[in-house]
């Protein structure tokens, strides 16, 4: 929202992204229907976080498709606690998204260093990798990776320490300074042997569902991080089907449409990727967060909220699924 206006009408205003004051974002917002109690307090709220972070980026879930209203007993209070609630959902998935990441890490680097030893000549021999991936460049754009990261990164003191004590950097110490794409390239880069170890060790999942899932997270990963909308968020990636979601049927015979790359695709990747106590306390904390907002959060329901998230209503009943193997 740049200069200042009074003569135009707040329409005209809106439409322009032109700058408002503080009072006059709250004056905006009155008049568009949004309850506002305590102005200070919203005038706080919007100086610490910002009307477009806030505002645009979470009052959609209040508003009715036909006109744009807002629902009637919408609050300002409403949409920080909306705010407030994805925030939540960011640390919980970012916390449980780096749990996977550093069990790919372990199970990638044991396995390839079994089978190629751990001196990092190992990792950086294209004949160690998939020689269908050379016509590609993927395997060259992933030793050029290893090999910095290795031989030429000062970022980390324990690589460094490696480097010059030894004269070898083993992968399970580079990896500890890679991305989780570049994980995953290394994933896709191995070879057959080394991508079915590593499918193997979670449960009933065949290796290019486990890179797509991956590939999921990762993208996923990356809105938590930048602090980006996370509730709505869908990505460019997606998981098929997957047959758990047969055990999960929507109740009442309400039709439940699996999109593949929403938040609720992560929470059934997350089923197969984490163990089962992890997976229970990934599920108890997302329903404890859901719960603080209904409390907290009078004009939204527990149903219009799930499905903006993409969930079923009785998805928490994934968490009393056993995995048998």
């Amino acid at each position: 929202m740049c200069g200042v206006l009074f003569s135009k009408g707040w329409g005209d205003i809106v439409k322009e992204h032109r700058f408002l004051t503080y009072e006059q974002q709250v004056a905006l917002l009155r008049s568009q229907g949004l309850i506002i109690s305590d102005e200070k307090k919203a005038i706080q709220t919007l100086s610490n976080i910002g009307y477009y972070e806030l505002i645009n980026g979470y009052k959609r879930i209040f508003k009715k498709s036909g006109n744009g209203d807002y629902f009637q007993g919408t609050a300002f209070e409403d949409i920080h606690a909306m705010y407030q609630f994805d925030e939540n959902l960011r640390q919980l998935f970012l916390k449980y998204i780096l749990r996977v990441e550093i069990h790919i890490r372990s199970l990638l680097s044991y396995a390839f260093c079994r089978r190629y030893s751990e001196q990092q000549s190992a990792y950086l021999d294209p004949r160690c990798f998939d020689a269908s991936m050379l016509g590609h460049g993927e395997v060259n754009r992933l030793i050029g990776e290893l090999d910095y990261a290795a031989n030429r990164s000062d970022k980390a003191a324990y690589v460094c320490h490696h480097r010059s004590k030894y004269g070898n950097v083993p992968l399970w110490v580079v990896f500890k300074t890679l991305s989780l794409g570049t994980l995953i390239r290394f994933f896709r880069c191995s070879t057959l042997d080394i991508r079915t170890e590593v499918t193997d060790a979670f449960y009933d999942l065949r290796e290019q569902t486990l890179g797509r899932m991956l590939d999921l997270i990762q993208d996923f990963r990356n809105v938590c991080a930048h602090n980006d909308c996370l509730y709505t968020y869908t990505g460019p990636d997606s998981i098929p089907p997957m047959p758990i979601l047969s055990k999960v049927s929507a109740e009442n015979g309400e039709y439940f449409d699996f999109k593949g790359n929403d938040l609720f695709a992560v929470v059934i990747s997350m089923f197969y990727l984490l163990d089962e106590s992890d997976f229970t306390r990934l599920v108890d904390s997302i329903e404890r967060i859901i719960a603080h907002l209904e409390a907290g959060c009078g004009s939204l329901s527990r149903e219009r909220l799930l499905r903006a998230m993409g969930f079923p209503s009785n998805w928490d009943e994934l968490a009393k699924i056993q995995k048998n193997r």
